[in-house]
């Protein structure tokens, strides 16, 4: 038998900090960019900081840029030469995003950005953008503008100017990743967001965990999970700590749910069902799926509803709202090497019918 070692721990069962639907503190619903940072967050284009904020009008530095948009590709990025970004920078160098005088570490432009994401998605830098301080952006930059403005990624300010020397804000990154990533993703994506390689991908249609049922009827989706491993340590349900002996009734309680047929709640009429694989011991935990209402909304869904009081917890993918999806997989980075199993995360990515994929969501 081989050898099985986990190289991460278990997700810790306990109940989230109440941020916004985000996931980022400062990042209320309903703003112009709130959807973006959502979506970009979760699949792991972007991230946010250690207090649970995203800090949405701070200003993007030339390296966190290329990071991102080396992201957006699926390109190898990390630290090299005494410099946190240095994989992606040299990236950028060799292949024209940028030349030497632009890598600094300070603050992005918008016309700098424009022109590292035009290079990186291979758009002609031609044509002319009609703002009104056309004259203000400087030559060199001027065709990457506007191809960005012709390929709908950037926009101006609703005085009609670009501001081209203003610093990129994370607000204003998040949408233009967004942007670039459901419209101009390459062909077949084989790494994760950090560059980390696919270990495994799965196509969802089709698919079929036998660890348990999902089932649609007359627009209701229900599921039972038939193999319910969920914890790794022990928690005692008669145990004389008050806090243990808590902890334990309701370890059984979501384990007895499991086993029960159970509906999934949602907003609306339920179209479509997938099963989505799992790479963990614990599938009881690990069992998730995703599915897409009558309005064409998809949900990524939390199956054993271990902290949603044992009703499986549906998650709606803003990356997906108002797209038309051609296909979708389940790609993992977790591997196995040499009898050892590293783990990794879980992916989404969506394909488009017009060619390109990107990354919906990780977990």
């Amino acid at each position: 038998m081989k050898k099985i070692a986990a190289l991460c721990l278990a997700a810790a069962l306990c109940l989230a900090p109440a941020y916004a639907a985000s996931g980022f503190s400062d990042v209320p619903e309903g703003r112009w960019y709130s959807d973006e940072i959502a979506a970009m967050s979760a699949a792991g284009y972007i991230d946010g900081y250690e207090d649970g904020t995203f800090r949405p009008e701070g200003e993007v530095s030339v390296p966190e840029f290329v990071t991102i948009t080396a992201r957006c590709l699926g390109l190898p990025t990390g630290a090299q030469d005494g410099r946190w970004a240095g994989v992606q920078l040299e990236y950028a160098l060799e292949n024209g995003w940028l030349d030497a005088r632009e890598q600094a570490e300070g603050a992005v432009s918008r016309q700098l950005a424009a022109k590292i994401l035009v290079c990186a998605l291979g758009l002609a830098p031609d044509g002319e953008a009609p703002f009104t301080d056309a004259g203000d952006i400087l030559a060199p930059y001027a065709g990457y503008v506007a191809a960005a403005w012709g390929a709908e990624l950037m926009e101006g300010f609703e005085d009609g100017s670009f501001r081209p020397e203003k610093a990129l804000s994370r607000a204003e990154a998040a949408v233009l990743i967004s942007r670039a990533v459901r419209s101009c993703g390459p062909e077949r994506l084989t790494a994760a967001p950090d560059g980390t390689p696919f270990g495994g991908s799965v196509e969802l249609a089709g698919y079929d965990n036998p660890n348990f049922r999902l089932m649609l009827s007359a627009g209701r989706a229900t599921v039972v999970i038939d193999k319910a491993e969920l914890w790794t340590d022990y928690a005692d349900p008669g145990s004389p700590d008050p806090a243990e002996a808590a902890e334990g009734r309701r370890r059984q309680e979501v384990l007895e749910a499991m086993g029960r047929e159970r509906e999934i709640p949602a907003p609306a009429v339920v179209s479509e069902v997938y099963e989505l694989p799992c790479t963990s011991w614990f599938p009881g935990s690990d069992a998730n799926a995703l599915i897409r209402t009558e309005d064409g909304t998809w949900y990524f869904v939390e199956l054993s509803g271990r902290n949603n009081g044992c009703v499986p917890e549906p998650t709606e993918l803003t990356a997906l709202r108002g797209l038309e999806i051609s296909s979708l997989r389940w790609c993992t980075t977790t591997r196995e090497e040499d009898g050892v199993l590293v783990c990794g995360r879980d992916y989404l990515v969506a394909s488009l019918p017009g060619g390109g994929e990107f990354v919906a969501y990780g977990y």
